[in-house]
């Protein structure tokens, strides 16, 4: 078997079973006289390699944010490269820069090339082990951390950030794509059924700037809603209700603290007051596999992450299969 599909196959084998492979990263080096610097993580499932950052040469990006350094040419496509560091708060040097790493990430076919200091290794988390954000007593700056875990067998919180986040504030153009599609949703122009204006659309989702997305888009479409930022928050909503006659449908996202989009398909189709809601995928996450995967799973659609065309025109799939009469 190739070492593609290995990968593929482990990932799916790690989803099922409410687990992860995290890369960690450093964003500094060691600096003489300072403490050791943070742990970052991001899901290896969006990591398409890694490549020694001395090696490609940057080009420039006119009119680019500051936090975009340029261009590398990687077999002929063109990939923008984000100093990380300078997002976090840090400046590295030249010298840093020339030992420094470049991540290539996949994020709702959106590629980009991340800069960091140093690559610790991959770890396989249980999604019980990723927290959702809080205060930490160390110099972090929490505004761009969304969850955290601990490296293993030991007391080292290692930092996992809202790359979505990240994307937005580097990307102003991307931003108002995204939230612009958002706020030129036309009401008007999707008349939905009574069912289902009076029921909840209900949504897991842990980045900040995507849940102001989809609420953007469903204020936009009329339609009642109630967001929580994770998996199990969700789930317990679900529990305390006495029956499932005021949702119409639910969208969650997959990479989620405490409990994952994969714990939320696998439980709520397991259960049967839930299993007859419409499931919505909604990750950046977007490879055919992973498609694949959660729909075998039971989900029944699989969106992109702020593909707003896409959103409206499943929930009106979901509205003509479900609640036409």
């Amino acid at each position: 078997m190739s070492t593609t599909l290995e990968q593929v196959e482990k990932t799916a084998q790690l989803s099922k079973n409410n687990q992860m492979s995290l890369m960690i990263f450093q964003v500094q080096f060691p600096r003489e006289g300072a403490s050791s610097p943070p742990y970052y993580g991001m899901n290896v499932f969006k990591v398409r390699e890694v490549l020694e950052a001395r090696v490609y040469e940057l080009s420039d990006m006119p009119d680019a944010n500051p936090l975009i350094e340029g261009m590398i040419e990687l077999r002929g496509v063109y990939l923008p490269v984000i100093d990380l560091p300078k997002w976090m708060g840090f400046e590295m040097t030249e010298e840093e820069r020339e030992k420094s790493i470049i991540i290539v990430s996949d994020f709702s076919h959106n590629f980009i090339g991340m800069r960091v200091a140093h690559i610790h290794g991959v770890e396989e988390k249980e999604w019980t082990d990723i927290k959702p954000a809080t205060n930490y007593n160390v110099d972090v700056n929490t505004n761009q951390v969304i969850n955290h875990t601990y490296l293993e067998n030991s007391d080292q919180l290692c930092f996992i950030l809202d790359i979505e986040k990240l994307l937005i504030e580097a990307m102003p153009s991307m931003a108002e794509k995204i939230f612009s599609s958002a706020k030129e949703v036309n009401s008007g122009a999707h008349e939905f059924t009574e069912e289902v204006k009076n029921r909840q659309i209900l949504f897991a989702e842990d980045s900040k700037s995507i849940q102001q997305y989809m609420s953007m888009v469903f204020d936009q479409l009329g339609l009642r809603y109630q967001g929580f930022e994770n998996g199990r928050l969700l789930m317990d909503y679900v529990d305390s209700l006495e029956n499932m006659d005021d949702i119409s449908m639910i969208f969650t996202d997959l990479e989620m603290p405490v409990a994952s989009g994969h714990t939320v398909i696998k439980e709520l189709k397991a259960n049967p007051k839930t299993r007859n809601i419409p499931i919505v995928v909604h990750t950046s996450m977007t490879s055919e596999n992973n498609s694949r995967e959660v729909l075998d799973m039971g989900a029944d659609h699989f969106v992109g992450k702020v593909d707003t065309n896409l959103i409206v025109e499943t929930i009106k799939k979901i509205e003509e299969k479900y609640y036409k009469k």
